[in-house]
This record gives structure tokens, C-alpha cells and sequence, in this order.
């Protein structure tokens, strides 16, 4: 996995989080801030995945 890929995904996940967030009408989940560290620390593992053969 790439830098470049990762930062898509990063990016991608902020915006889902945004949209949720928006039109989810609980409150403040914090999705827009959880997601991109999950996805994030998912292309952190994959990376060290595929390094590690």
C-alpha cells in the first residue's frame, strides 16, 4: 500500500464520517474524527503485512 492510496482512503473515510455525522440526528459521534484513524491505522497494519514477506 502507498502513501498516495492511504491518504485516499484517509480522505474518503473523513467524508463518509462528515456526511454521517450530518444526517445522523443523535448528536456529535465523532465519526468524522474515528473513521480516518481506523482506516489509517488499517493501511498501517497492511503495509506492515506485506513488508514483513
Amino acid at each position: 500500500m502507498s502513501y498516495g492510496w492511504a491518504t485516499v482512503f484517509t480522505l474518503a473515510a473523513w467524508f463518509a464520517g462528515l456526511v454521517i455525522d450530518v444526517n445522523v440526528r443523535v448528536g456529535d459521534l465523532g465519526l468524522r474524527t474515528v473513521l480516518p484513524v481506523i482506516v489509517m491505522g488499517c493501511c498501517v497494519m497492511k503495509y506492515i503485512k506485506d513488508n514483513s514477506k
